[in-house]
């Protein structure tokens, strides 16, 4: 059976890919304006319920995040666990999972971050036809390109709703918007900007021989890196590959607006189809915990292709070598289980510098700037 959302989502992307519902002027849509490069949610109340939200992401993660992290430490304790070393999931959903103090912030952040989706995901729909006429009327507008494969087979370890995001990433036609809008929820107003993005673009090492002409970031989302590399490096040549249309179309719409000439394509990460040593530099952002083990094995052999000697593989994810714990064990089980991150616990477990290594790169941990719990590894492939 195809709901409204199917039918919306598939009539679209095939319009954009032929071109033939473009339109020559912009339906854009900015009913109470923006706030620099940030859209302002299209009436009062959304807003309201923003910035309510930010306020709940706020105090889950600086009041109830520590309650729950210390009494999680007093329990790993009481059992005489070594708190440098992790546990099974089994063991740590035992050990804390009906603990009161620990469930009250499991259940506040998964009902906020559900609640969040669930209200976008009814706002954009409530408008679908105007928010997909504003989407075509930039499909084929510059600078930049969009560039969409309506044939492409979307592999199924993608077709999840990760982050619990209805439809997921490619199965619902305002993923972009839903996908940017909570994210700014998650950051509770310090990314409006791309603040964090522009600050990855600023950390993200060079060549030893500084040529930058060619930048991919693979599996771009919305684009916010894509487009934060392009303007550090205004004269290179700047792609973003995903294989969710909806997110792409969303990312090429905000390029435009802010000018960037950068091209968005719906590609697999793991088979760019781009020739040998192409690019100087290839960024991700947060893409590898949401494949598989063997994807991921796959997308840095991909890496490694299209990177000529001397360039530069920079992941920002979770960090694999961060050091266990227990408590890190049940946070990476608890992100797994409630927050459909269905391939959390592969990431986990994967030596991701080891496999870079495997793969040929010369890999440092101390050439870029570290960020919370991201990893800071650096790949150089070998000239």
């Amino acid at each position: 059976m195809i709901n409204r959302r199917t039918a919306l989502a598939s009539s679209a992307i095939a319009a954009a890919a032929s071109g033939a519902s473009a339109k020559t002027t912009s339906a854009d849509i900015e009913p109470r304006g923006a706030i620099g490069r940030l859209e302002r949610l299209p009436t009062l109340g959304l807003e309201s319920w923003h910035d309510f939200m930010c306020g709940v992401n706020k105090f889950t993660n600086s009041a109830l995040g520590p309650a729950s992290y210390a009494r999680q430490t007093e329990l790993a304790k009481r059992a005489g666990l070594d708190l440098k070393k992790d546990i099974t999931p089994q063991q740590a959903i035992e050990l804390f999972g009906n603990d009161p103090a620990i469930r009250i912030r499991d259940r506040m952040w998964h009902s906020a971050h559900n609640f969040e989706h669930d209200i976008l995901d009814m706002a954009f729909h409530s408008d679908g036809d105007a928010y997909l006429a504003e989407m075509e009327s930039y499909d084929n507008r510059g600078p930049g390109k969009l560039i969409l494969d309506p044939n492409l087979a979307i592999p199924e370890y993608t077709r999840h709703e990760i982050h619990q995001q209805p439809g997921g990433y490619v199965g619902n036609p305002f993923a972009g918007h839903i996908y940017h809008y909570a994210t700014n929820v998650f950051y509770r107003g310090a990314n409006d900007q791309d603040e964090r993005h522009k600050g990855y673009a600023t950390n993200c090492p060079l060549p030893d021989d500084g040529k930058v002409n060619r930048i991919l970031d693979i599996g771009c989302g919305i684009g916010q890196l894509t487009v934060a590399m392009k303007e550090k490096h205004p004269n290179a040549e700047v792609i973003g590959i995903d294989v969710g249309a909806p997110m792409l179309r969303y990312a090429h719409m905000r390029a435009v607006d802010v000018g960037a000439d950068v091209t968005f394509a719906q590609k697999l990460a793991e088979d760019t189809k781009y020739p040998d040593g192409h690019f100087d530099i290839v960024v991700s952002y947060i893409l590898f915990h949401e494949v598989t083990a063997s994807a991921s094995r796959k997308i840095i052999a991909e890496t490694m292709r299209v990177l000529r000697p001397g360039g530069v593989f920079f992941p920002l994810d979770f960090n694999t070598q961060a050091p266990p714990s227990p408590q890190r064990t049940y946070s990476t089980w608890m992100d797994h289980r409630w927050n459909t991150e269905v391939w959390r616990l592969q990431h986990a477990s994967l030596d991701f510098g080891g496999e870079m290594a495997k793969a040929g790169f010369a890999v440092s941990d101390k050439t870029a700037k570290a960020s919370g719990n991201f990893g800071n590894l650096v790949g150089i492939k070998k000239a």
